[in-house]
């Protein structure tokens, strides 16, 4: 079975920021982008970039009471029942996705709403999408080359 993973294209990103209200409602019944798990990060006017957690696991290895695990479909979550709220996590995690929810004081990322990521389902531009894992690698390997091309680009100037 081929999994399948978030994929963002922040050149379609308007800064809409519902992916962030339609995933904080869905969690929390609350509209407050503070708690959800979908980032969009303004990098410049009118730039805007989706983050999001891209299931990596390095989160997992730094819990010390095994409430990061891996479910059968590959999605790290988090077991609420046994999370401390101690945040080793949101220390290791590379993209600053994973939070300590200060209502509940308990670990908070994507799980990516059981295979129905609401985020994706409310991006009307498309810069958010659930595709398959090769799909995932291959944009991803795409845009890296296009941003170092760009740094390359920059430095021989």
């Amino acid at each position: 079975m081929n999994k399948k993973m978030l994929l963002v294209e922040s050149e379609l990103c308007t800064g809409c920021h519902r992916c962030e209200m339609w995933c904080s409602f869905v969690k929390f019944n609350e509209i407050n982008p503070a708690r959800s798990n979908v980032y969009i990060v303004r990098r410049e006017p009118a730039i805007d970039v989706p983050i999001i957690c891209t299931q990596c696991g390095l989160c997992i290895g730094s819990c010390s009471t095994g409430a990061l695990s891996r479910d059968p479909s590959g999605v790290v979550v988090v077991d609420a029942e046994i999370c401390s709220g101690c945040g080793e996590c949101v220390k290791v995690c590379p993209y600053g996705v994973i939070r300590i929810d200060k209502d509940i004081n308990v670990a908070a990322k994507c799980d990516l709403c059981g295979g129905e990521p609401e985020c994706v389902k409310h991006c009307e531009q498309g810069a958010l999408r659930y595709e398959n894992s090769e799909k995932v690698a291959m944009k991803r390997r795409e845009q890296r080359a296009i941003a170092v091309s760009k740094c390359t680009q920059a430095v021989a100037k």
